[in-house]
């Protein structure tokens, strides 16, 4: 009885020791492979060493992004160690002994779908996008024109393209069978285009007053203020402002002191005739039929319009402002001659907005389109 007790405990001894070595064995056939279903960016990498793996990932990254036909090689580095790291973490359950081994392999998950997530080096990505950009970027260039020597002058204006940063990462981020992307350029329109500035041909408003070059500082005044709003062109629906074209007007502008109006007061402030400028543009755009959204009228009467028919302006405080309810651009050009001022709106013609038959003026007009008054 004894005997066949201790033949029993014998041949228990002997299973559990080939248990274990078999055990050991097959946990050191296992412990260098991927788990059952790891998957990563949509392949199976399931028992495969943490090389394979490894080499396959790398492989997965595009290293090239193009542009017409041109390449760029990328540099991957940060990205290469990204995936070393993690496949670190992935297979750190090697431990060199086969007991810790084989007790970390039965704990090991029979399913694993990227524990962590994976994925490309943005910032190594987008630093080399970034240097590309300097390259790849076109500025957008405005189709132009100006009313110069009695005639308008246009440009026809360039397109600009400017590098998708954001969504050419994502595109990169996102590859995982090529080993090319084509880089994700967005095209920035001129604005105005050529056609834009081709429609403005016709004048929906041409407006002259005078002034007493005698007085020096306020005929600077007024000039300057021309000169700010000279070729000044206004997208249609847009609604002009004269203080925010003209700016705060300040001696370090160029803006003397001269007589303005202060209630019933005639007293100097900064600007001072600044006001037969916004006076003027009101009165093209009354020809023009354009929409007035903002407009006062002095305290006292002024020499340069009729009563009541003028625009005073104050930065901060009153502004004279029109929409251009046209359909088109308009363009608006200001100039100056010995004693007066000139405004003309160039734009496109319509039923709201016809073409004006004569220029117009006070106390009188120019002769024609073309001859400034003497």
């Amino acid at each position: 009885m004894q005997k066949r007790k201790l033949l029993t405990i014998a041949l228990i001894l002997q299973l559990l020791v080939t248990l274990g070595l078999g055990s050991a064995v097959a946990c050191g056939s296992t412990r260098d492979r991927a788990p059952s279903g790891l998957i990563v960016w949509g392949r199976d990498f399931s028992g495969l060493s943490k090389n394979e793996v490894s080499s396959q990932l790398k492989e997965m990254i595009p290293s090239v992004v193009s542009l017409n036909g041109t390449v760029y090689p990328l540099k991957l580095d940060r990205s290469y160690a990204d995936i070393d790291n993690w496949l670190d973490i992935l297979f750190q359950f090697k431990t060199g002994n086969h007991f810790s081994d084989l007790i970390h392999t039965l704990e090991r998950p029979f399913v694993v779908i990227s524990p962590n997530p994976l994925e490309v080096n943005k910032e190594e990505i987008i630093a080399q996008l970034q240097a590309l950009s300097v390259n790849i970027n076109k500025t957008m260039l405005p189709a132009t024109i100006t009313y110069t020597n009695g005639r308008l002058v246009k440009t026809k204006g360039q397109d600009g393209q400017e590098l998708d940063i954001d969504a050419t990462l994502l595109k990169i981020s996102q590859e995982h069978k090529l080993k090319q992307v084509e880089l994700i350029v967005n095209s920035i329109p001129a604005l105005p285009d050529a056609e834009d500035v081709l429609k403005i041909s016709n004048i929906l408003g041409d407006y002259t007053t005078y002034f007493d070059p005698q007085d020096v500082p306020r005929t600077k005044n007024l000039r300057l203020a021309s000169i700010a709003i000279n070729n000044h062109l206004i997208p249609p629906g847009e609604v002009f402002s004269f203080n925010d074209v003209v700016g705060e007007r300040t001696e370090a502008a160029g803006y003397l002191p001269a007589f303005i109006f202060q209630g019933n007061d005639v007293v100097k402030g900064d600007g001072g005739g600044i006001c037969q400028d916004s006076s003027t543009l009101f009165q093209a755009a009354r020809q023009a039929h354009l929409s007035i959204v903002e407009q006062h009228t002095h305290s006292l009467p002024v020499s340069y319009v009729l009563k009541g028919q003028d625009a005073t302006v104050s930065f901060g405080v009153l502004d004279f402002r029109f929409r251009n309810d046209t359909k088109g651009y308009l363009l608006l050009s200001s100039r100056t001659g010995q004693n007066w001022l000139r405004i003309k709106l160039f734009g496109l013609a319509d039923d709201q907005h016809p073409e004006l038959q004569k220029p117009e003026g006070y106390p009188r007009h120019p002769e024609d389109w073309t001859q400034d008054p003497k």
